[in-house]
């Protein structure tokens, strides 16, 4: 059976770190929405000359554009064993990827949701500087930063809701270091590969 999973959170969150961390555990191809977006930008694609605009911007790519963008990646890897991170961020994002899935027989195997405050975020960001920052952004600024953070807020509720129902959200804490956050994560997705072979 098939591991696809899907983590999201606030910027800056640690999303992306986790999901490097997942992939390697369990053998499973990392792609960050964001970081595909920026790739195409840099590689002067179409899809990139259209993406450019919005990102820019601070403000979200339309969903029809991070689907053409999306589904060639996971077209490659047969629709199965992938963690994708910063997706989906809006609920219609996330009906769309599991009726993609559905029609290749594949599962949301679940929705990993980091939960954490902006101050923690903030605090982050003062700690680490420009560690912290990266550099193939463009929308990096503090503005940016609390722009986005207004934009999750306003969405994140439905995308949890619709997840819940199906019972497939992880909520994790996501106020903590690397390391116990990647254990909680750890346990879930083993608890559930439990689930699957029983």
């Amino acid at each position: 059976m098939s591991l696809n999973i899907f983590i999201i959170g606030p910027s800056g969150c640690g999303k992306t770190t986790q999901a490097e961390l997942v992939a390697k555990k369990y053998n499973l191809v990392h792609l960050s929405m964001g970081q595909l977006l920026r790739d195409e930008i840099s590689n002067g694609t179409n899809f990139g000359l259209e993406a450019k605009p919005y990102i820019d911007q601070g403000i979200w790519v339309p969903d029809d554009l991070v689907f053409d963008v999306l589904i060639i990646k996971l077209k490659a890897l047969n629709y199965q064993n992938f963690i994708i991170d910063g997706f989906p961020r809006v609920l219609n994002q996330g009906r769309i990827i599991e009726y993609y899935l559905r029609k290749q027989s594949q599962p949301v195997s679940m929705l990993i949701h980091l939960d954490v405050t902006f101050q923690e975020i903030m605090d982050r960001r003062a700690k680490m500087g420009a560690e912290f920052q990266d550099k193939s952004r463009t929308d990096n600024t503090p503005e940016d930063v609390a722009r986005r953070q207004k934009s999750y807020e306003e969405t994140i509720d439905p995308i949890k809701n619709y997840f819940s129902s199906k019972k497939i959200l992880i909520e994790i804490d996501g106020n903590r270091p690397v390391d116990p956050i990647f254990n909680d994560i750890v346990s879930a997705i083993d608890k559930v590969n439990h689930q699957i072979i029983n």
